[in-house]
Formats: C-alpha cells, sequence, structure tokens
C-alpha cells in the first residue's frame, strides 16, 4: 500500500501503497522519474523482510505488516492519508481481496481518494460499490500498449519503437528487477 504521509507539503492527494509488488515498483521508479520529491511523501506496507530492508536502503518510509489486517493499516496511518493505492492484485493477495482491502480502508478514513486494482472486468463494479474511487485493470494499459506494438510494425517503425523502450528501461531503477 502507498499513502501520503502528512505534515511533508501541502498537496491535493498523495498517495499510499499497499504491499509491494511489480506495479509498485514500477510505479515508483516512474515517480521518482518525474517528480522524485513526491517519494518523501509516500509510505509503503509490506511484509516481506527483505523488500522492507531494500525499501529502506533506498530512502522510503516502509511499514512492516499485512495489509490484510485492520491493526497494520491503523498503524500504517491509512485514517490520515489522502490517497491509498492497493496495487496488488487479488491473485496475490493471501487472505484478502481489493474489494475487501477497499472496504476496511474506507471505514477507516471516509474522505480518503483509494485506488484498487481489479483482476477481472466483472470485480471494477464491485470495487466501485465498496467505496473505491477509481479502479486500474493492468490488461487494459498492457492492451494499449501492445496495439501501439502493432501500429509501429504496420508503419515499419518497430524498431524505433523498441529503441524507445530500451531508454525507458535503461533510465528505470526498479525495487523489483
Amino acid at each position: 500500500m502507498l499513502t501520503p504521509r502528512r505534515g511533508r507539503r501541502p498537496a491535493t492527494a498523495r498517495p499510499r501503497a499497499s504491499s509491494f509488488f511489480r506495479a509498485a515498483s514500477a510505479l515508483l521508479a516512474e515517480i521518482e522519474r518525474q517528480n522524485p520529491l513526491l517519494l518523501e511523501q509516500i509510505t509503503v506496507v509490506d511484509f516481506n523482510p527483505n523488500m522492507y530492508q531494500t525499501l529502506l536502503s533506498r530512502g522510503l518510509h516502509v511499514i512492516y505488516g499485512d495489509i490484510s489486517s485492520v491493526d497494520t493499516l491503523v498503524h500504517a496511518g491509512v485514517g490520515k492519508s489522502e490517497m491509498i493505492i492497493l496495487s496488488i492484485p487479488d491473485a496475490l493477495l493471501k487472505g484478502a481481496t481489493n474489494e475487501k482491502l477497499v472496504r476496511h480502508v474506507r471505514v477507516l478514513n471516509p474522505n480518503a481518494l483509494i485506488v484498487a486494482t481489479a483482476d477481472l472486468l466483472s470485480d471494477v463494479g464491485e470495487l466501485y460499490a465498496a467505496g473505491a474511487d477509481y479502479v486500474t485493470v493492468t490488461r487494459l494499459s498492457d492492451a494499449h500498449e501492445l496495439f501501439t506494438v502493432i501500429e509501429a510494425a504496420q508503419a515499419g517503425l518497430l524498431a524505433d519503437k523498441r529503441a524507445e523502450l530500451d531508454v525507458r528501461l535503461s533510465e528505470r531503477r526498479e525495487v523489483l528487477p
């Protein structure tokens, strides 16, 4: 869970992320590239001791705990967060779902902006009904990217597209490779 911490600098919605996996790793790398000062406002919640140490060594604020536990959510400051990003897909959550997490977070913080992740298209409506303000569906952005690859190939520009990706990849400093 990525969540912003209050008291750093004013913002309309500062993010807090739950548990750390590929999407959160990519998001932190993107924030580091586009707005490094935002990293000072982010708290990550994760229960993997290796990930915890890695994130700490990168200078991030990390709370060790299981996001499916309400006690962990309280300890992480979810009740005071402006934005909570639940980036772990249901398939990787143990003993919880994004819908359940959204409901817990909404009870703890009725005013926070909650961004959740849907594995299935049918999950989107359930997450909104549970209190999410926005739901990401990773396969939609993946499909868009693949479509741009098809367009580039058809225009004879696939090598250019690959070169752009190579540059983007060389600039990334993700926590998870």
